[in-house]
């Protein structure tokens, strides 16, 4: 068949491409059109996706009336039911309230539809919320574990400092987004080594170098807790209670890791040292 003359059978047939599959075609020219389809693959396949589409749109679940709705058309239909019977009651009928009652479910109806169109019910709405909550916290959680990870990464293998000089600190500042200061600590004697802003994913930390007693390195974060929240270390961390305040510590590739948070700032530490030692140094960095 050339192409000329394809064209112009595939366009007499075209029209009734959409009553064939609806099976309202008559048989004689249904016999026509399926001597077509065996000649013309274009036509065949434009047949085979519209019985796919009808296929399709049968399967579509039709959405029920939210009971909310329900509920308000059924206690809208009761009221005008009660007033129509006080009316009676007092030889007064008012029919005119049951059909403003009819025509109110009528619109009820309408109201019904166009919201469907327009937005998803309430059980949707409250599972795309708890959806987006559980994603925040797998996010956070992810922070942290990623938090840690770096902490150890940078004291196994501790990069030169940005600065040595300790009163450099307050320009990390927006950088990290939270105050940066030296951490004092107190009773236990620890040199400052140097500092320096380090980038995590799309988070930033102050990275700060101690060395105590004597010769053992320890390595702080200093972080914005409300971003990456210590409390998601678990399980990668274990929990204490110390000097009444929550502690998460843990051994991460051989190294002692401590956690805690005050007032928005996290304190993140490693070090070689004990984890109580370690522990006594984060409770100290936050005072």
């Amino acid at each position: 068949m050339s192409a000329a003359k394809s064209i112009e059978s595939c366009s007499r047939f075209d029209h009734a491409l959409s009553a064939y599959v609806d099976c309202e075609l008559d048989p004689d020219h249904a016999i026509d059109l399926e001597s077509h389809l065996v000649q013309c693959p274009p036509c065949f396949e434009q047949v085979r996706l519209l019985r796919s589409l009808r296929a399709s749109l049968k399967r579509a679940r039709p959405s029920g009336c939210p009971d909310a709705l329900r509920a308000r058309v059924a206690a809208a239909v009761a009221h005008e039911q009660a007033r129509d019977a006080a009316q009676s009651a007092e030889s007064r009928p008012r029919l005119v309230h049951r059909g403003y009652a009819i025509a109110l479910a009528a619109a009820a109806g309408v109201v019904f539809v166009v919201g469907v169109a327009r937005r998803p019910d309430a059980p949707a709405e409250a599972a795309k919320a708890d959806a987006a909550r559980a994603a925040a916290d797998l996010t956070r959680a992810e922070s942290v574990e990623v938090l840690l990870d770096d902490l150890v990464t940078q004291h196994a293998q501790p990069l030169p400092p940005e600065t040595t000089n300790p009163e450099d600190l307050p320009r990390f500042d927006p950088f990290v987004g939270v105050p940066v200061r030296r951490p004092q600590f107190q009773s236990i004697p620890a040199n400052f080594m140097g500092a320096r802003v380090h980038t995590m994913r799309d988070r930033r930390a102050a990275l700060l170098q101690f060395v105590v007693r004597g010769n053992h390195r320890v390595t702080v974060y200093m972080f914005n807790s409300r971003a990456v929240p210590v409390q998601k270390a678990q399980p990668i961390l274990q929990p204490r209670v110390v000097r009444e305040r929550p502690v998460y510590v843990g051994n991460i590739n051989g190294y002692s890791v401590a956690a805690a948070e005050r007032s928005g700032v996290g304190y993140a530490l490693a070090s070689d040292l004990g984890d109580d030692v370690s522990t006594q140094l984060v409770l100290a960095a936050m005072q």
